[in-house]
């Protein structure tokens, strides 16, 4: 009797400490982030959506950044919505640069609120009951973007919407923002500023080591996203970094000649969009400059996940991927989908 009194206590204090957590996660379900700026998925997007029981979108709705010769901040990027969301449980996300925190913000939850439900009457979005804000706000800005969160939560919650809240590796460190939840953003462990780089930047396991320890304490429930992404950093020939580039056919030799596996030397002075995506920008690629293409990985994602959940087994329950994009499906197979999205 007594032995079993014991367990009977170990388990209690064991749903109590997983539960120790403020907040509260929504329904689990497979999901993915939506980055671009047109809701249009092509054939190996709805593929992807299919093949692995997507069901639960966070779709960047636009941008907020300061506005130009102002005080106040501004919505940029809007997604159109060119596509049904039918049977797919849509979080509306907004991204907000840390440099509006040092504007005028009084009136943005409200505004903020008002143009995310909007859009969603506007484009047939229906039973919305979250909002997701992304940021990465650091100590300096961190009071007042936490004084918006709280006003915006207030706003939302008057209306059954619960809100979530992105947190990088970085701000584990630093108190969990007055949200209902957070999503764990495991990815850009390294600094891209300088070559050459130590690890792959995308998500090195020994990069994010000494962040993952701060999980156990962290005060906030927490899910976590996990990349698929890949990118070409350009370098100058000093190897300073000049820009992120998303598009480029290193296999062209009128344009680049191999160095390694993952490195490549501009032969030729040119202009170059940084990626398909409209308004994405140009980039002046210089003879010279040096293209590091770097792509996640599945082993390094696989060892950091089970680090993760081993100090936290309850952010297993939902696992995201970063991002859903035909030009990123291929940087990993099925299998390793499937056992990223497993819980």
């Amino acid at each position: 009797m007594k032995h079993a009194l014991t367990a009977i206590l170990a388990v209690m204090l064991l749903a109590a400490a997983s539960c120790a957590q403020r907040g509260e996660l929504p329904a689990p379900a497979n999901a993915v982030y939506w980055w671009k700026t047109v809701w249009s998925p092509d054939s190996a997007e709805y593929g992807f959506i299919a093949r692995h029981k997507i069901e639960k979108i966070y779709m960047r709705f636009f941008d907020v950044v300061p506005a130009t010769n102002s005080t106040t901040p501004q919505p940029v990027a809007t997604i159109k919505i060119n596509a049904p969301t039918a049977n797919l449980k849509i979080i509306p996300t907004v991204f907000i640069t840390e440099s509006c925190m040092n504007l005028n913000i009084d009136k943005m939850p409200k505004m903020l609120a008002y143009r995310v439900l909007q859009m969603c009457e506007t484009n047939d979005i229906v039973d919305v009951d979250e909002i997701q804000i992304d940021c990465d706000w650091t100590s300096s800005s961190q009071q007042k973007y936490f004084d918006f969160l709280s006003r915006l939560r207030e706003i939302l919650h008057g209306k059954g919407i619960r809100l979530s809240a992105t947190i990088r590796m970085h701000q584990l460190r630093m108190a969990p923002p007055p949200v209902d939840y957070g999503t764990l953003m495991v990815y850009n462990t390294a600094s891209l500023t300088q070559l050459p780089l130590r690890t792959n930047p995308i998500l090195s396991y020994s990069d994010a080591l000494p962040y993952i320890k701060n999980i156990k304490n962290y005060d906030l429930a927490l899910c976590a996203a996990y990349p698929d992404f890949s990118y070409n950093l350009l370098y100058s020939d000093n190897l300073a970094l000049r820009a992120i580039l998303y598009n480029e056919d290193t296999a062209d030799s009128s344009k680049y000649r191999r160095i390694s596996d993952n490195e490549y030397i501009s032969i030729a002075n040119r202009l170059t969009p940084n990626s398909p995506e409209p308004g994405s920008g140009i980039t002046q690629i210089n003879y010279g400059d040096h293209l590091m293409i770097y792509k996640a990985d599945f082993e390094q994602i696989e060892k950091t996940k089970a680090a993760i959940e081993g100090i936290r087994p309850d952010i297993a329950a939902q696992t995201i991927i970063y991002d859903l994009n035909s030009r990123n499906i291929n940087n990993l197979t099925n299998e390793q989908y499937e056992k990223i999205l497993s819980h």
